[in-house]
């Protein structure tokens, strides 16, 4: 297992996609009995409607690791790391020369839990079965992603979908309940928080809710944009590192149709602006020097940010109040933009799903994890001066079930020619979508083979 450095925790839309066999492609080869299982039952995630009612509700959980900065791709206990070398030279916003303490934070997109996936946890369960439980185990699909995860000071992911509970019984799309054995997986990972408010998040009601942050919980997971109690939904998510407070808020789009509890109002915390700036004004009066929102919002499979989501973060880049926006939910990647000093990823896509298996829906392969690191100013304030975007992939479905880090893959000299085109097309695809708004002109790296 990763960790990270110094780590000393101080307490614990309405389509249905389905796909009738396994897709063809370019590195297409016979798929066999698990190729087979894997094809069949695949779903998409989720339902596009129109944001429900906004509802009064802030983030969960209490304090945090501290850890220390390295160099990309270079944690402590590590043997080797991806190197990447970026696009164009980074432009911090303000004080790049600062001898201040920094901050670097990770940000990756959705953890989608396709029946697929389970069936390959299964099967790497029986070959690695030191890390496995209820014969399930989730490690191998994100080891790739581990050197860089677990380098940065912090690391948040989304999970999609509710727990079910141990053991099963499982279920995929429309109404999901997932392995709880995923958890311990994305820990090991070094990821140190998830976010959970999504259009999912009540596919299981309020017993989910309650199974998900408590077994996040019993392993030192946080979370954030869902709540057990009223008293849980006004405390703030915030982890300190290096003496620096840093607060996690998270807020979903609407709710696939389900209504909250009529007297838990707060269990799930939805998009409305003013409560999301007054979340975040609370968030830097109780201390934060470092403020980040998840937004789960936007139009599936689309590109480009709509309206809700350019609005959203433009309220809060220009409130004072907070220092980095990022997105998930649409499954495809979205442009990264500035609005003065603060970075603004529309749209991480997945980070792990089956959805790619279909044709119709190969946009979903390429994916990002970004990097951003704050620097302290003189004045005392943190500001971004160092923002990077690292391209990802779901493997293709002809092979083993995978979290692909590209520049690392195609760095390999020995990679096939016929695996080198495939997956070199991942890598442009994701680049043409992250610098979209010009990114690059702005600031923003993109990590290279």
């Amino acid at each position: 297992m990763l960790t990270k450095r110094h780590r000393h925790p101080t307490r614990p839309g309405t389509e249905c996609h389905r796909d009738p066999g396994p897709a063809a492609g370019p590195l297409a080869r016979p798929v066999g009995a698990l190729g087979l299982a894997l094809a069949l039952g695949v779903s998409a995630c989720s339902s596009s409607v129109a944001p429900t009612t906004p509802t009064a509700g802030s983030s969960t959980g209490s304090a945090a690791s501290t850890s220390s900065a390295g160099t990309a791709g270079k944690a402590a206990g590590t043997t080797t790391a991806p190197t990447g070398t970026p696009t164009s030279t980074p432009t911090g916003s303000a004080g790049a020369g600062s001898a201040g303490r920094t901050v670097s934070i990770v940000v990756a997109g959705d953890i989608l839990l396709h029946p697929g996936l389970t069936r390959q946890a299964a099967a790497d369960a029986k070959a690695e079965p030191a890390g496995a439980a209820h014969g399930l185990n989730f490690r191998p699909l994100l080891k790739a992603a581990q050197p860089y995860v677990s380098d940065a000071d912090l690391a948040f992911c989304n999970m999609e979908t509710p727990l079910a509970p141990p053991g099963g019984p499982y279920s995929g799309y429309p109404v999901f309940s997932v392995p709880q054995e995923i958890l311990p997986a994305l820990k090991d990972t070094g990821f140190d928080a998830c976010t959970t408010a999504s259009n999912h998040a009540m596919d299981q009601g309020a017993k989910g809710i309650d199974r998900m942050l408590g077994a996040m919980d019993a392993i030192g997971l946080k979370h954030a944009g869902t709540a057990r109690t009223a008293q849980e939904a006004g405390q703030l998510t915030t982890f300190d590192v290096k003496g620096v407070k840093v607060a996690l808020l998270a807020y979903g789009y609407g709710l696939n149709g389900f209504q909250l509890p009529k007297d838990q109002p707060w269990a799930v915390n939805l998009i409305d602006i003013p409560k999301m700036l007054a979340d975040a004004k609370a968030a830097r009066a109780a201390g934060a020097r470092i403020v980040a929102v998840a937004v789960h919002g936007g139009d599936e499979y689309v590109q480009s940010p709509n309206a809700q989501q350019r609005a959203v973060a433009k309220a809060l880049a220009e409130s004072g109040d907070v220092d980095l926006i990022y997105g998930h939910h649409v499954h495809v990647l979205q442009p990264v933009d500035r609005i003065g000093d603060v970075w603004v990823a529309y749209g991480m896509a997945n980070m792990v799903s089956t959805q790619h298996l279909l044709a119709k829906l190969s946009m979903t392969q390429a994916e990002a994890m970004a990097r951003f690191t704050f620097t302290e100013q003189p004045d005392g304030r943190f500001r971004a001066t160092a923002a990077e975007v690292r391209p990802g992939a779901m493997s293709f479905m002809t092979e083993t079930l995978r979290y692909v880090d590209l520049p690392t893959l195609l760095a390999d000299p020995k990679l096939p020619a016929a695996r080198r085109a495939a997956y070199q097309a991942l890598y442009d695809r994701s680049v043409k979508a992250l610098l979209a708004l010009g990114a690059d002109q702005k600031g923003l790296t993109v990590v290279r083979p």
